[in-house]
C-alpha cells in the first residue's frame, strides 16, 4: 500500500502482500459480511498469535515503581525500583538472562532467521553456532540502527542485509521492534518473578543524539517500545525463544492498522541518556557536607558518552541536591566494537596472508565469530594467542596492542572528548572525580587519566577515581561487583528522581534543585 500511494505506474502486490490486505479488509464495513475473495486454493494466513492490545488505565499502574530498560549493542539488562514513601527507594534486579553472557543479568542483543525462523537473544547465537553458519549472517548491534546521528524515523524504509535476511522479508524498523518485542517479553516475566506488575511505567536510555533529532527520535521510540509491548503480550512464548517468520510478518503488518491511540504509550516514562544514567548510582556516594564535582564515562559497545554532574549534600536537609551540566554531555560513536575490529585487522595483518584468498576469508571468518572474547583475554591476561583454521598461530600483547596506531589514535579521540568534558565540569576548581561504567570501564587509559589528568585550552585537570558501585550494594549484594559496570545505567535509570539539568555550573549553582536520592538495594 505504501508502495501504491507513491508509485505513478503499475504497482505489483507479492502473494504475502495480498494475504497481509485481506487480512486487513477482511472485516471491512463496506457491505454485510462482504469477505475478499480467494484466489483458488488460497486461504487467510494465520499468525501464530493475534494482537493483543490491552486497554490501560491509570489505575492499573502501580504508583510506587518504575522500570528502565537499558538496550545495549552486546547486551540488555533491566532495573527496577520500589518506592514504599521511605527515605530509600527499593532497587529489584532483574535476571532477564540465562547466565550464557556471564551474569543472569544481562541478556545478549542478538537476531538471527534460520530456515524459516527468527531466533532471538541467547537462542539467535546457540542457532549460528548449531548450524556453523558465518558470523555475518547474525544481526547483532541492532543498536546501531539508533545511534548518535540516525534518524530512527527512517528505518522503515531501510532494508535489511540479504545475508542476514535471505528473503527480505525485514526493514530495519521491524528488526529492531521485533527485539524490543523479545526483551520486553523477558523484562515482564522477571517482572512477574520479582511479584511486580508488567503494567509498570518504563524508562527508556539513549545515546547522546544530537539536539537537532533529540525530540523526533525520543518520539519514535517510544512508539517502537509502545509496540513491542503490544507484541510481547500478543505473543510473548513465541518472542521469547523463536518465531516463523511468517506468524512474525503478520503481526507486524496487522501492528501497522493499529491507530496509534490504542498502543499503552501510558507505559512509556520519559527516556533518560544512559551516561547520566550511568552515573546516578554512583552519584549517591557524595560525601556528606560536601559539594563534588563527577565526570561519568560509559565506555559501551557502540558509543562512548560523557556527563559533567553537581553533587551537594547537605545533611541538615537530609537531601541530596543533583544536577547536570548539559554542557558538559558530549559522545563519540567510537567504543569496545571498534576495538573488536582492530585487533581483527591487526592479527589478519600478523599472518602475511593475501587479501582476496580462501585462506584470508577463512581466517577472517574465525576471528570475526570469537574477536570479542579475543579482546576480552587480551585486556584481563596482558596477551592472548589465537589459533586460525590456516593452522597459523598468532600472539598479540597487550603493550602491541595498545601502541599499534589505530588503538593509539582511537585512545586520543575519547581522551580529547573527556578533556573538553572536564574543562567544563570543572569550572574554577582543578580537581574533579572520574566514574568509569560500561564494558570499557577497564581499559588502561582510565588509569593514565587518574595518573597524569587532561590538559585543555590551557587548564590542567586532575582526577579522582570514585567508586562506580551505588551506595550500599557493594556491602548488601556483593554477587552484584562483578557486572555492575554493565548493568549500571539500567540501575541508575530506575532511580525515581534522576538529576536535573543545567546549562552550566553557574546556573546549578545558584538554582541547584532538591533531589533526594539514596536507595538501599534488595534483591
Amino acid at each position: 500500500m505504501e508502495r501504491a500511494s507513491t508509485s505513478t505506474e503499475k504497482t505489483f502486490l507479492t502473494t504475502r502482500e495480498v494475504e497481509a490486505l485481506r487480512i486487513l479488509l477482511a472485516d471491512d464495513a463496506s457491505g454485510p459480511g462482504s469477505r475478499p475473495s480467494l484466489l483458488p486454493g488460497d486461504s487467510t494466513p494465520k499468525a501464530s498469535a493475534q494482537l493483543r492490545i490491552d486497554k490501560i488505565a491509570e489505575d492499573d499502574i502501580p504508583r510506587n515503581a518504575l522500570l528502565c530498560v537499558d538496550f545495549g549493542t552486546s547486551f540488555s539488562k533491566a532495573f527496577a525500583s520500589v518506592d514504599h514513601g521511605d527515605s530509600r527507594p527499593e532497587l529489584v534486579d532483574l535476571p532477564i538472562g540465562d547466565g550464557s553472557t556471564g551474569s543472569r543479568l544481562t541478556s545478549q542483543s542478538e537476531l538471527f532467521i534460520d530456515e524459516g525462523r527468527i531466533y532471538f537473544g541467547p537462542q539467535a547465537r546457540k542457532r549460528m553456532d548449531d548450524t556453523q553458519s558465518s558470523a555475518d549472517r547474525l544481526i547483532d548491534s541492532i543498536k546501531q540502527f539508533i545511534t548518535l546521528n540516525s534518524d530512527v524515523s527512517t528505518l522503515g524504509a531501510a532494508r535489511m542485509d540479504v545475508l542476514q535476511d535471505p528473503d527480505q522479508r525485514f526493514s530495519k524498523r521491524d528488526i529492531l521492534v521485533m527485539y524490543l518485542a523479545h526483551l520486553m517479553t523477558i523484562t515482564e516475566g522477571a517482572l512477574a518473578e520479582k511479584g511486580i506488575s508488567a503494567n509498570v511505567r518504563r524508562r527508556f536510555t539513549h545515546p547522546a543524539w544530537k539536539d537537532a533529532s533529540k525530540g523526533k527520535n525520543e518520539n519514535e521510540m517510544r512508539l517502537l517500545m509502545a509496540e513491542a509491548i503490544v507484541l510481547a503480550r500478543s505473543a510473548g512464548a513465541d518472542f521469547a525463544g523463536s518465531i516463523s517468520v511468517d506468524g512474525a510478518r503478520v503481526l507486524l503488518d496487522s501492528l501497522k492498522a493499529v491507530n496509534e491511540e490504542l498502543l499503552p504509550l501510558i507505559l512509556i516514562e520519559q527516556p533518560v541518556r544512559e551516561a547520566t544514567a550511568a552515573g546516578a548510582g554512583a552519584l549517591l556516594a557524595t560525601r556528606e557536607s560536601s559539594r563534588e564535582s563527577f565526570l561519568v564515562v560509559d565506555v559501551g559497545a557502540g558509543t562512548t558518552d560523557v556527563a559533567g554532574f553537581i553533587c551537594v549534600n547537605n545533611p541538615e536537609r537530609d537531601r541530596m541536591n543533583l544536577f547536570e551540566i548539559t554542557g558538559a554531555a558530549d559522545a563519540k560513536n567510537m567504543a569496545g566494537n571498534l576495538l573488536d575490529n582492530i585487533l581483527l585487522k591487526m592479527v589478519l595483518e600478523k599472518t602475511g596472508l593475501v587479501s582476496n584468498t580462501e585462506e584470508h576469508r577463512a581466517a577472517s571468518l574465525a576471528l570475526r565469530r570469537s574477536k570479542r572474547v579475543y579482546k576480552e583475554q587480551l585486556f584481563n591476561t596482558g596477551s592472548v594467542l589465537i589459533e586460525l583454521p590456516t593452522d597459523e598461530i598468532v600472539t598479540i600483547r597487550l603493550e602491541d596492542f595498545l601502541a599499534y596506531d589505530p588503538v593509539v589514535n582511537f585512545t586520543k579521540s575519547i581522551v580529547a572528548m573527556i578533556a573538553g568534558s572536564a574543562a567544563v565540569v570543572a569550572g574554577d576548581a582543578t580537581r574533579i572525580n572520574l566514574v568509569a561504567t560500561g564494558g570499557g570501564s577497564s581499559l588502561p587509559l582510565f588509569k593514565d587519566l587518574v595518573e597524569n589528568g587532561v590538559h585543555f585550552e590551557g587548564k590542567h585537570v586532575v582526577f579522582t577515581k570514585r567508586d562506580l558501585i551505588a551506595d550500599g550494594v557493594r556491602e548488601t549484594n556483593p554477587e552484584l561487583v562483578d557486572a555492575y559496570p554493565q548493568i549500571a545505567v539500567a540501575l541508575g535509570g530506575s532511580l525515581p528522581e534522576l538529576p536535573e539539568q543545567r546549562a552550566n555550573v553557574a546556573a546549578g549553582l545558584t538554582t541547584a534543585p532538591k533531589r533526594q536520592m539514596s536507595p538501599a538495594y534488595k534483591s
